[in-house]
């Protein structure tokens, strides 16, 4: 069923695909591409002094990855960034600077690849799928 409860029929991989589009998409806030292209300048709307990218945060933060979830739209699985944490501490670490600093939001960083994994009950109900 979709969102709104109509019986849908996928006839082949692009309607399955479309199904679950339509159906996921529907549960958040579609923004327009322009709102997020550039951050507001630090001076203006960032009144946070306290807000720091310093390396033991990001490795902090890498730390505590959850290796078993699935890999993010740069195909790489969080075990292999938990694994090479010291390596890319340093360079992620400029770039989240850089990236504050100037207020450019990497492009890449506006994206996300969604599978829809199988939870439980009737397998032809999109609604028994979730996001990974």
């Amino acid at each position: 069923m979709g969102a709104d409860k109509r019986v849908l029929i996928a006839n082949d991989k692009e309607d399955k695909a479309n199904i679950f589009g339509d159906y996921f998409t529907g549960m958040y806030t579609r923004e327009s591409k322009e709102e997020f292209s550039e951050l507001p300048p630090r001076s203006l709307a960032f009144p946070c002094d306290d807000l720091f990218f310093t390396e033991e945060v990001i490795l902090d933060k890498l730390n505590n990855l959850e290796v078993n979830k699935c890999p993010g739209p740069g195909l790489l699985h969080p075990l292999i960034l938990y694994e090479v944490k010291h390596q890319i501490v340093t360079p992620l670490h400029k770039i989240f600077e850089t990236s504050y600093n100037t207020g450019v939001i990497p492009h890449d960083w506006k994206f996300a690849n969604t599978v829809p994994l199988y939870k439980k009950g009737n397998k032809v109900e999109v609604s028994n799928y979730r996001l990974c």
